[in-house]
């Protein structure tokens, strides 16, 4: 169990790299922390739900509608009824917030882009799937741990 517990530790310790590389970049882009999650997660082609986005990216319901109400009224997006939803709205780049997301944004792609050409040049390609699964199965891990807690 030592061992394993180094290891885990060494992950736990690589995600908090990451997140201070991406909140050290998001201050540099004068983007605040969670807008700047807010414009990364709208910036891929698709509609979303607030919903959606607070779940997919664990960020809180109330700062996400707090960050929606400002871009809005920035111009930066648009919300758009859901046929079959009668409270959910999609969220969707305007032309403006595409362009303001892609310029605020635009360091943090090409550090990734380098990052993963380089991490993928010694790893391959199986990097990314290994740690899906390690975060699936550390997230379904805490979750029984949960249930068993509320038993």
């Amino acid at each position: 169990m030592e061992d394993n517990r180094r290891e885990i530790r060494r992950i736990a310790n690589a995600i908090c790299e990451i997140d201070g590389a991406y909140y050290s970049l998001s201050k540099d882009a004068g983007v605040k922390e969670n807008l700047f999650w807010l414009l990364y997660s709208l910036d891929d082609g698709e509609f979303h739900s607030q919903k959606q986005i607070c779940d997919d990216w664990m960020l809180p319901r109330t700062t996400v509608n707090t960050l929606i109400k400002e871009c809005e009224a920035a111009g930066y997006v648009t919300l758009q009824s859901i046929p079959g939803r009668k409270r959910e709205l999609q969220i969707c780049l305007t032309e403006a917030g595409t362009a303001y997301t892609r310029q605020a944004l635009k360091d943090v792609y090409e550090a990734e882009e380098n990052a993963l050409k380089e991490t993928m040049s010694q790893c391959g390609p199986s990097f990314i799937s290994e740690l899906e699964l390690f975060a699936a199965n550390l997230k379904a891990s805490f979750e029984g741990m949960a249930g068993e807690k509320e038993e």
